[in-house]
C-alpha cells in the first residue's frame, strides 16, 4: 500500500528559489506571507522586506502557492532547472474592484470530495453562524437564518419531521460530522444536559446532548475559510462518521473591521482588528468580536437568543531563514446570557433559564525540520473548558394528593405525601472539558516521476464532566423527575481515546497521465490501557482515494480536462458520554396508602441501565466520479455510496417487578404502623397484622442501543458554464439526488404499561418486530448567476433553487423485506400490505411476556381474541403509501457593493417570490407550507 523512499536515494541536482512578495498596485513589500511549493510540502513565509528564499528544490515542475490575510490567493506554475533568484510574485488585495472575485465554493477535484470557501465567499453569503455557510455546498438547501434554536450540520442527509424545506438533521448523521477549528475538533461528547434518559433519551428541547455540535456557537466573521468533506477524509482526521468541516480562523495584519447587520430576527454587531507587535518580528495579534441577538417571534419571548463570542490570537514565525517555526496561541469565548425567558401569557412564577459558557486554548503550529526523516513537524494541544446551566422554576399542579417516593437504593420504605399544588426548581449544572493533542509528522520529496508525501501521527483526547448535575429538592420534586433522583455528574469517568495514523500521498506520471493516490489508515483504542490494551473498543480504519487524469491539454477545442476518481474509507464515532453513562431507573411501587396516616412504598433501583456492549458507530463509504472540461464548459459528478451502522438509539428494556401489595384498610382511627417488613394496626382494641398479596408488575428504562442503520446512496453535481464576458456573469448549476433509508431495528416493547383490563393492569407485554423506519428521496439543483462589475466593484448573485422531486415513504419490514403490517379485509392476508377500501393496517406482536417474564409466541388466531386483540397496533390504511411532494422553486437574490475604500454593503433576500405553494398530506391528514418564508436583511461593513 505504501512507497516509501528514503531521501537521497535518487540523485537528483536541487536548486535555489528565492524572490519577493509585493503588492500587485502600490508595490508595497508585504510581511508573513506563507509561500509553499505545493508538491513538496515546503514552506516559507516572506520577511519585513518581504523576501522569501527555498534552498535545495529538485529539478520539476511544480506548484507554486502564497497566501496572506486579506489579499487574493495566489496560485502559479513553477518550472525548476535551475537556481532562480529574482521571483517576483505579486499579490492582489481583496476588493471587489478585482478583475476575479470568488463567492462560490470550490469544488475538491484531486482526490476527497469537498468545497473549498473562501473568505470573500463568506462575505458575501453574509452568514450568522457556521450553519449559513453550508448553502453553497451542492445538495444544500437555503434555509433562513434561525439562531432561536439549534442549529446541528446536515450532510448528504433529507430531513424527516419537516418537509417545508427546514433540515432537521438526523442524530447520528450530525453527531458524525466533525468540526475542526484550526485543527481542533469542537467536543459535544462530555455533554450531559438531560432530564431524564430513563423516560426521555437524549430528545431534550434545550441541549444537543448525545447530538451534535450546535453551530450557532461559532461564529463566522473571524473565519478565513471552511472546507466541508463529504468524500472519504483523510486518516488524519477522526471520530467521524458523515463528513468534516475544516474551519481556519485569521490570523494576521487587518485593519479593523466593523460590521452591523440586522434582518428582522437577526441583530449582530461584530468587531476585528489584527496587527503587528512592535518591535521586530514580534508577530501579531488578532482580536475578535461578536454580538448577536436573535429572537424567532416578538410574541413569544421565551425564545430569544443572545450570544457573545471573541477570540484573541497571536501568531508568529520564527527562524525564517532555516527552518521556519509557526507558533499560534488562540483564547476563544463563548457565552449565551441575560436569558431568562418569563412569558406574560405563562403562570406569572414560571422561570426557564439556559446559560451557556465556554472558554478554549489552543497552541498550534507547523516546524519545517527539513531532513531526510522528517520534512515538517506539526503540533496542537488545546483545552476547552464549558459551563453549561439550566434553570426551571414553576408551580406543579397534581390532581389530588401524590405520594413522595425519595429512597435511593432498592428497598421498602414509609413515604410522604406531596401537596396538590406546590413550587418546585430544577438545576442540571454541566461542566464538561475536553483535552486534545496531537502530533503529526510527514516526509516528502520527489523521486523521478514520484511525488511521495508520507504523513504520520498519534493523538490523545479525554473528554468528562465534572458538574454538580441535575439538582433539585426531592420532597418538591419537578414533575419530570417522577422516575429519576438528582445525579452528580462528578461520578462519570473522564472518556479517553488514542488513535494514530499513517498515509501516503503519491502524484506520479503514466506516458501523459497523472495518477494521484492517498492510501493510509487509522487506529483507534476507546478507554485505553495501553498502547494496545483496552477497555473499550480497538479498530483499524483503512481510507483511499484515487484520481486519475487522463487528458490535461489547456489549449484544447474540445475535451481539455478528464479525471475519474475512485475513494473507499471506513470511519467512526465513538459514543458520547450520555449513553456510555446513562441515568440510573427508578421504579415506584404503593404497596400501601391510608391517608394521611401512613404510605408503603417498595422501590427497585437498576443501576445497569448502561450498556457495557455498546459500540462506536461506524461508516463504510464508496465514491466514484468523474471531472471533465468540454468546450469551456466544466462538469463535476460524484457518486457514493454509505452504510452507516451501530447507530446510537434508546430502546426500552423491561422487567416485573416484585412488591408486596397490603389488603385495604378501610374505616378511620386504624393507626397503622410499618415495622419490620409488616403493617400493623389497631381494631376493637387489639394490634393486628394487616395481609398482603406478592403482586407483579411490569417496569421499564431506556437502555442505549447501537440499533439504528442509514443508508445513503446519490450522485453530487457541478456544472460550470464558464463567463459571459458581454454579460460580465458567470452561469453554474449544482446539486444532488439522495437518496436515504434510515432503518431502526430496535424491537418496540409495549405502551400498554398503565393500561387496565378488566379492571387490572394489563396482564401482558408485547414485543414488536423491530425494521421500522423511513426512506427519503430529494433532488434538487441551483442555478446560480454571478454579475460582476469591477468598475462598480459591485457584485451580485442569483440563485435559483429547484427541488424537483422529493418523495418519503414509512415502511415496517422484517429482515427479509416482507413488510409485517396487514389489512383485515377478507382474508387477513399478512405480508401483502394494503387491501383496497379497508381504513386501517395492523402489526402483530411477535411475542409477549407474561407477569412471570415467561416468553410466548403470537399464535395465528390471536388477533381476534381478548385480552389478545389489545396488543395489536393499528394505523391509517395509508400509513405507509409513498408521499409525494410538488415540485418547488425559489429565487435567492445576494448583493455586496463597495463604497469608496472604507465600506461594504451587503444585502440577501430568500424567496423574493415569497412562493410557499400549499401541500395536503394525506398520511398526515395536515397541510403544511413548503419553502422557507421570504427573508431579507442588510450589512454594512466599515474598514477603518
Amino acid at each position: 500500500m505504501f512507497l516509501i523512499i528514503p531521501l537521497g536515494t535518487i540523485a537528483q541536482s536541487r536548486y535555489r528559489i528565492s524572490g519577493r512578495v509585493v503588492e500587485t498596485v502600490s508595490g508595497t513589500k508585504i510581511e508573513m506571507v506563507t509561500v509553499q511549493i505545493k508538491e513538496l510540502n515546503s514552506w516559507t513565509t516572506s520577511n519585513a522586506l518581504g523576501n522569501f528564499n527555498f534552498e535545495k528544490v529538485p529539478k520539476g515542475t511544480y506548484t507554486l502557492v502564497a497566501t496572506c490575510l486579506g489579499f487574493q490567493p495566489y496560485e502559479a506554475s513553477l518550472i525548476v532547472n535551475g537556481d532562480i533568484t529574482d521571483y517576483k510574485l505579486m499579490l492582489s488585495q481583496m476588493s471587489l474592484g478585482l478583475k476575479e472575485v470568488v463567492i462560490v465554493a470550490k469544488e475538491n477535484t484531486a482526490l476527497s470530495t469537498s468545497s473549498k470557501i473562501e473568505s470573500s465567499a463568506l462575505e458575501h453569503v453574509q452568514p450568522t453562524s457556521l450553519a449559513d455557510v453550508l448553502q453553497l455546498v451542492p445538495g444544500q438547501i437555503t434555509l433562513n437564518p434561525e439562531m432561536s434554536k439549534t442549529n446541528q450540520i446536515a450532510l448528504r442527509d433529507i430531513n424527516t419531521a419537516n418537509r417545508s424545506g427546514r433540515i432537521n438533521p438526523d442524530d447520528n448523521s450530525a453527531m458524525g460530522t466533525a468540526i475542526i477549528v484550526d485543527g481542533t475538533p469542537v467536543n459535544n461528547d462530555g455533554n450531559m444536559q438531560t432530564i431524564n434518559t430513563v423516560t426521555e433519551g437524549t430528545s431534550q428541547v434545550f441541549s444537543t446532548a448525545g447530538q451534535g455540535i450546535d453551530l450557532r456557537q461559532i461564529a463566522t466573521d473571524n473565519i478565513e475559510s471552511v472546507e466541508v468533506i463529504r468524500g472519504i477524509p483523510s486518516a488524519e482526521y477522526g471520530e467521524l462518521t458523515t463528513g468534516a468541516v475544516l474551519v481556519r480562523t485569521k490570523a494576521g495584519k487587518t485593519r479593523l473591521n466593523v460590521k452591523l447587520k440586522a434582518d428582522p430576527n437577526i441583530k449582530q454587531t461584530a468587531i476585528s482588528k489584527g496587527f503587528l507587535l512592535p518591535g521586530k518580528n514580534n508577530g501579531a495579534m488578532n482580536l475578535d468580536v461578536d454580538y448577536t441577538h436573535a429572537f424567532n417571534d416578538l410574541r413569544e419571548p421565551t425564545k430569544s437568543y443572545n450570544r457573545l463570542t471573541g477570540q484573541l490570537g497571536y501568531s508568529n514565525i520564527y527562524f525564517k531563514k532555516s527552518n521556519p517555526l509557526s507558533i499560534n496561541a488562540k483564547f476563544s469565548y463563548f457565552s449565551t446570557f441575560d436569558n431568562e425567558k418569563n412569558d406574560p401569557d405563562m403562570l406569572q412564577r414560571e422561570i426557564y433559564q439556559e446559560k451557556e459558557q465556554s472558554f478554549g486554548v489552543k497552541f498550534f503550529g507547523n516546524w519545517s525540520v527539513k531532513r531526510p526523516w522528517l520534512t515538517n513537524l506539526t503540533y496542537n494541544f488545546a483545552g476547552d473548558f464549558e459551563k453549561q446551566d439550566y434553570y426551571e422554576y414553576k408551580v406543579t399542579s397534581r390532581s389530588g394528593v401524590t405520594p413522595l417516593p425519595t429512597a435511593t437504593v432498592s428497598s421498602e420504605s414509609v413515604g410522604t405525601l406531596l401537596p396538590s399544588s406546590y413550587d418546585s426548581q430544577l438545576n442540571i449544572e454541566g461542566r464538561p472539558y475536553s483535552y486534545f493533542a496531537t502530533i503529526k509528522g510527514n516526509i516528502t520529496g520527489e523521486y523521478g516521476k514520484f511525488f511521495s508525501n508520507l504523513i504520520y501521527g498519534i493523538e490523545w483526547r479525554t473528554t468528562g464532566n465534572s458538574g454538580a448535575g441535575r439538582i433539585y429538592d426531592v420532597t418538591r420534586p419537578p414533575i419530570s423527575a417522577t422516575t429519576t433522583r438528582p445525579r452528580s455528574f462528578k461520578d462519570v469517568p473522564a472518556n479517553k481515546n488514542f488513535a494514530s495514523f499513517l498515509e501516503e500521498r503519491l502524484n506520479f506520471s503514466i506516458g501523459s497521465t497523472r495518477l494521484k493516490t492517498e492510501a493510509g489508515f487509522r487506529y483507534n483504542n476507546m478507554l485505553p490501557k495501553g498502547l494496545f490494551s483496552t477497555n473499550g473498543i480497538k479498530s483499524l480504519e483503512p481510507r483511499l482515494n484515487l484520481t486519475y487524469d487522463l487528458i490535461q491539454k489547456e489549449n484544447a477545442r474540445m475535451i481539455r480536462d478528464l479525471s475519474v476518481r475512485f475513494g473507499y474509507g471506513r470511519t467512526s464515532k465513538t459514543p458520547p458520554m450520555i449513553f456510555l453513562y446513562p441515568d440510573k431507573a427508578y421504579h415506584d411501587e404503593i404497596g400501601f396508602n391510608y391517608y394521611p396516616d401512613l404510605l408503603v412504598i417498595t422501590t427497585k433501583v437498576i443501576d445497569g441501565v448502561s450498556n457495557p456492549d455498546l459500540k462506536p458507530i461506524s461508516n463504510t463509504k464508496y465514491e466514484a466520479g468523474i471531472d471533465f472540461d468540454m468546450f469551456g464548459v466544466k462538469v463535476l459528478l460524484t457518486g457514493f455510496k454509505e452504510k452507516i451502522k451501530n447507530g446510537f438509539t434508546w430502546e426500552n428494556q423491561y422487567y416485573v417487578m416484585d412488591f408486596k401489595l397490603w389488603n385495604p384498610l378501610a374505616g378511620a382511627n386504624k393507626s397503622p404502623t410499618y415495622s419490620n417488613g409488616e403493617i400493623w394496626y389497631k381494631e376493637n382494641g387489639q394490634t393486628l397484622k394487616l395481609p398482603y398479596t406478592n403482586a407483579k408488575e411490569f417496569g421499564g428504562y431506556n437502555v442505549p442501543r447501537n440499533s439504528y442503520n442509514i443508508d445513503k446512496q446519490g450522485i453530487e453535481y457541478v456544472v460550470d458554464f464558464g463567463k459571459v464576458e458581454s454579460l460580465r456573469s458567470s452561469f453554474s448549476v449544482d446539486g444532488a439526488y439522495y437518496h436515504v433509508k434510515k432503518i431502526s431495528r430496535v424491537l418496540p416493547y409495549s405502551a400498554l404499561i398503565g393500561s387496565s383490563y378488566q379492571g387490572q393492569r394489563f396482564p401482558y407485554l408485547p414485543v414488536y418486530p423491530g425494521g421500522d423506519g423511513d426512506v427519503l428521496q430529494r433532488l434538487n439543483s441551483n442555478l446560480r448567476i454571478i454579475t460582476h462589475i469591477p468598475e462598480l466593484k459591485m457584485v451580485t448573485s442569483i440563485s435559483m433553487q429547484m427541488v424537483w422531486f422529493d418523495k418519503a415513504t414509512s415502511y415496517w419490514a422484517d429482515d427479509s423485506g416482507n413488510a409485517v403490517y396487514y389489512s383485515k379485509g377478507g382474508n387477513n392476508q399478512k405480508n401483502y400490505g394494503v387491501t383496497e377500501g379497508v381504513d386501517k393496517v395492523y402489526v402483530d406482536p411477535i411475542g409477549y411476556y407474561d407477569k412471570a417474564m415467561a416468553y410466548h409466541s403470537w399464535l395465528e388466531n390471536q388477533p381476534y381474541e381478548s385480552p389478545y386483540s389489545f396488543m395489536v397496533k393499528d394505523y391509517k390504511s395509508n400509513q405507509y403509501d409513498m408521499v409525494r411532494y410538488p415540485m418547488t422553486f425559489q429565487i435567492n437574490l445576494k448583493l455586496s457593493k463597495e463604497m469608496g475604500r472604507r465600506a461594504k454593503l451587503s444585502f440577501f433576500a430568500n424567496n423574493i417570490f415569497n412562493n410557499r405553494p400549499l401541500f395536503f398530506n394525506p398520511n398526515s391528514g395536515q397541510y403544511l407550507r413548503r419553502n422557507e418564508s421570504a427573508y431579507f436583511g442588510a450589512e454594512i461593513k466599515f474598514v477603518l
